[in-house]
């Protein structure tokens, strides 16, 4: 008798908490609809509209007709694809280390007690508040070849060379590179100095005591204090260098030949020039579904390291 009255009363307390447990829920999914509402139109609704222009012969003028996956295959079986895939991918191994390093020694420096650090890091990090064609705008009259300042710099240190930035396929990915390097390595020095200051100031210490010399410390204390930002910094940096499209739009126009050619660009000009925007949807949702592929990718080493 005694159990079952005490069966009873859980199963009343139960019901009861039930409601509570519903209003929980529904007021946790109306705090999300603030963000729910723009994702889905920013964000969702464009991968969705894609996903069905990419399975259709669509112009400028609208769809035209419904071809199921024959944009795919023609995207696979055109040589160009892999040979912008390629440019896309070397301009990630150039900027990626290069701004990183950059950021990292930045922050380094400016994290030390030297005088006017506020203004130093002010003047480094306002290039990354520029936009994309400013930034163009501004190294493309830098790298002009005849009466560019960074050619006149090289004549100053005694090399009498006009190098042609953008229109030789040897400087071409470095003029970028410097470029892009120039605009973002100011945010990557503030996420930098954000890590630094989070790291306990009695680990250097402790180490000073012991008689680590500089580089020791940075090795076993500022490296492994600043490895959750290093994932992050590199993650972003990768996803960021293969959506790279301003700086070669305005600067080279894929040029030399297409040796500057990158993927976004390929999309612009199939959906823009030629008129073929299920092709470029069909582009998008392929290369899209390759950062997405590198995102699980980076994840699952980053869990495997932490664990």
């Amino acid at each position: 008798m005694m159990e079952r009255t005490l069966r009873e009363n859980k199963g009343s307390a139960l019901r009861r908490a039930e409601p509570l447990h519903l209003l929980k829920e529904l007021k946790a999914i109306l705090y999300l609809i603030p963000f729910l509402v723009p994702f889905s139109v920013f964000y969702l609704w464009p991968v969705l509209r894609g996903a069905w222009m990419s399975l259709h012969v669509w112009g400028i003028q609208g769809m035209e007709k419904y071809v199921a996956l024959a944009n795919y295959r023609k995207i696979f079986v055109n040589a160009d694809f892999y040979s912008y895939l390629w440019n896309s991918f070397y301009f990630v191994l150039l900027c990626t280390p290069t701004v990183i390093i950059l950021g990292l020694v930045l922050a380094l420096i400016i994290n030390q007690n030297i005088r006017m650090r506020t203004l130093i890091r002010s003047v480094f990090f306002l290039p990354y508040v520029l936009s994309v064609s400013v930034v163009s705008f501004i190294w493309l009259r830098l790298f002009d070849a005849k009466n560019g300042p960074v050619n006149a710099l090289l004549h100053v240190l005694g090399l009498p060379v006009d190098i042609n930035w953008l229109t030789d396929h040897r400087f071409v990915w470095w003029a970028i590179t410097i470029t892009t390097d120039w605009w973002s390595v100011g945010f990557v020095m503030v996420l930098f100095l954000a890590g630094l200051q989070e790291i306990p100031t009695d680990h250097y210490e402790a180490a000073k005591i012991d008689g680590a010399n500089a580089w020791r410390r940075f090795l076993h204390i500022t490296l492994p204090g600043l490895s959750s930002v290093m994932k992050i910094q590199i993650f972003y940096q990768i996803i960021n260098c293969l959506k790279l499209f301003g700086q070669v739009q305005i600067m080279t126009g894929g040029g030399p030949g297409d040796s500057t050619n990158t993927m976004i660009r390929y999309i612009y000009v199939t959906g823009f020039k030629k008129d073929m925007f299920g092709l470029a949807a069909a582009q998008s949702m392929v290369f899209c579904f390759i950062m997405l592929l590198i995102a699980v990718v980076q994840f699952k080493i980053t869990d495997r390291k932490d664990g």
